[in-house]
């Protein structure tokens, strides 16, 4: 049921609106922890979530918005060349004002254009907060994390310590239950995603077998979280693990496109994953599955994965960033402490 009183609230109050550029979908997973976090600091603050570009936000993850992000302006165009200094504001936001406008990018001319937009409070990190209404204590320092630094943004403006919402995501109710029915209850399921975006960043294959083998012999099943672009690896996987199971490749959901909220609904069925920097990895953490993520040419403390019960190991701690450098012991240690915990 809706609550009136909230709404009144609602209604009463100018919205907030956040910009950003657009996101991709790997970028889109990564910032639902800190659209979770914002919504925590404005429970009754209609949230506008404004784009250059489009945003999968409002495509592929709109069911996880439900309750988050009231409306999208995506595609407005607006900061798209330095020519938008000298013309008005796109139609989508003419006659707006908004309580808060919080910039998430930080390219000096646009947020000199975001400043047109009509408002109570502008916070932008652009030239170390100088052109923000508010800014950090002194002595502030940039976290290492992107989602802590629009954490951060959202604190300053809110002038409270957000809270990370680790409650189960909203995920429509036919992925649900197709989880549940590809990986049933009573099972001690481990999940392996071998894939990242691009190769340099996966560590060796036969390596993943290793680790799934040793589940195995440990009464565990391995699930592998395979996307499109990693089919080719599904035979000799299926070959070395005779009982791993591929739920995202089963025979029913023949025909059913790929959809990252599916991954997330048989994620949340797992006792543990590990993963490389990928998007299946964020997909796993907003589950908020206890997970293991290796890093190679990446860097861990600007992209992990944000998630109740995780490590990562780096191939840096073994002499390179070579992904082949992290040896298959110390990831089944990892593997084994967090499942113990």
């Amino acid at each position: 049921m809706s609550d009136p009183s909230r709404e009144q609230r609602v209604a009463d109050q100018l919205p907030l609106a956040v910009f950003s550029q657009g996101e991709l979908i790997g970028d889109a997973l990564t910032k639902v922890p800190f659209i979770r976090a914002l919504r925590g600091l404005y429970p009754d603050r209609r949230i506008v979530w404004v784009t250059t570009n489009d945003t999968h936000l409002a495509t592929t993850l709109r069911p996880m918005m439900d309750g988050l992000i009231d409306e999208f302006l995506p595609a407005t165009g607006l900061g798209a060349g330095r020519l938008d200094l000298l013309r008005p504001l796109p139609a989508a936001l003419a006659g707006r004002r908004f309580s808060v406008v919080l910039d998430t990018q930080t390219k000096l001319w646009v947020t000199l254009l975001l400043r047109r937009l009509p408002r109570d409070l502008f916070v932008s990190r652009a030239a170390g907060f100088r052109l923000s209404d508010r800014r950090p204590a002194a002595g502030y320092r940039r976290p290492p994390h992107i989602v802590d630094r629009l954490i951060d943004l959202a604190e300053i403006a809110s002038g409270r310590k957000a809270v990370l919402d680790r409650a189960a995501p909203r995920l429509p109710a036919e992925f649900l239950e197709d989880a549940r029915r590809l990986l049933p209850d009573g099972g001690a399921y481990v999940g392996l995603a071998p894939g990242a975006g691009s190769r340099v960043k996966c560590w060796p294959l036969d390596r993943y077998i290793a680790v799934a083998k040793a589940q195995a012999e440990r009464g565990r099943t391995p699930v592998f979280l395979l996307g499109p672009a990693e089919l080719e690896w599904m035979d000799p996987l299926r070959a070395a693990v005779p009982g791993a199971l591929f739920p995202l490749q089963d025979p029913s959901l023949a025909g059913a496109a790929p959809s990252p909220l599916r991954t997330i609904a048989v994620a949340g069925r797992l006792g543990a994953a590990i993963a490389n920097d990928s998007g299946v990895s964020h997909m796993v953490a907003l589950a908020d599955v206890p997970l293991l993520t290796l890093y190679g040419p990446t860097d861990a403390a600007k992209f992990s994965p944000k998630v109740a019960r995780g490590r990562s190991i780096a191939a840096q701690s073994f002499g390179g960033d070579s992904m082949d450098r992290i040896p298959v012991e110390a990831v089944l240690a990892a593997l084994e402490g967090l499942i113990a915990r």
